[in-house]
């Protein structure tokens, strides 16, 4: 039986960058999802993952969430499907000593869009004048980002020129960014981080040897998408 969770009200991105009306659901994995995910590596997590999310995600096609919902899923699935509990080793910032935490991923920090968001998204470019029309980047972006990298170009322009909503080829948005100075360059570029969106991969900690205490990044790991070695046998517990 298929247990489908609403999560159209607690994705990160509201739902206001999808079509009107979108509802979304997801599962948690089960085997054949995880015959998928051992698959998976760094090199080609983007692909494969994509077709994981297609089994247990329903509403839209997963290649058109953004990025922050797309990692708001990964980690709603490392939650439900096996712990909220992600261990991890870190270097404290006052004594230099490494110690292993406990990260309850469900208290991690949520980001969500700005009620008001609308694309395309117009800013005024401060050096040339010019009005250009943004949106935000999808899975299905990454994608095509991800492979031309493994292809050996450059992709520092092509991320930004995916962005730009106009009647132009993404060759002549690339092109026009070249020829864009840094300072209008650094508004585009900040239009992405503006409006970050997801989970906040952060953490306060306090360290068990000195007392100090800051905050630590929670890295997004494979791991937490199927645990084993010793991260599986502390999720287990004394159950075998």
């Amino acid at each position: 039986m298929e247990n489908y969770v609403s999560i159209t009200s607690s994705i990160p991105s509201k739902c206001i960058v999808y079509p009107e009306k979108t509802e979304l659901s997801i599962r948690t994995f089960k085997g054949r999802d995880e015959k998928l995910i051992a698959e998976i590596t760094a090199e080609n997590f983007e692909k494969k993952f994509l077709i994981v999310l297609r089994n247990v995600f329903k509403g839209i096609d997963p290649a058109k969430l953004t990025m922050g919902d797309r990692l708001y899923l990964a980690i709603w699935e490392s939650i439900n499907s096996f712990s909220k509990d992600f261990y991890m080793t870190f270097e404290c910032e006052h004594c230099w000593q490494k110690s292993d935490y406990t990260v309850d991923l469900s208290k991690l920090e949520i980001i969500e869009l700005p009620a008001d968001f609308k694309e395309p998204y117009e800013i005024k470019l401060p050096e040339s004048g010019e009005m250009i029309k943004l949106r935000l980047l999808r899975l299905e972006d990454l994608i095509k980002i991800d492979d031309l990298d493994k292809q050996g170009q450059n992709v520092w322009l092509y991320r930004y020129a995916l962005s730009i909503i106009n009647d132009k080829g993404i060759w002549d948005n690339v092109t026009y960014l070249e020829d864009l100075s840094s300072k209008d360059l650094m508004v585009i570029r900040g239009f992405h981080d503006q409006f970050y969106h997801g989970p906040k991969m952060e953490t306060k900690y306090e360290c068990p040897k000195c007392g100090g205490g800051g905050v630590m990044p929670v890295p997004f790991r494979l791991e937490m998408l199927l645990p084993h070695g010793e991260k599986l046998k502390r999720y287990l517990g004394g159950a075998v």
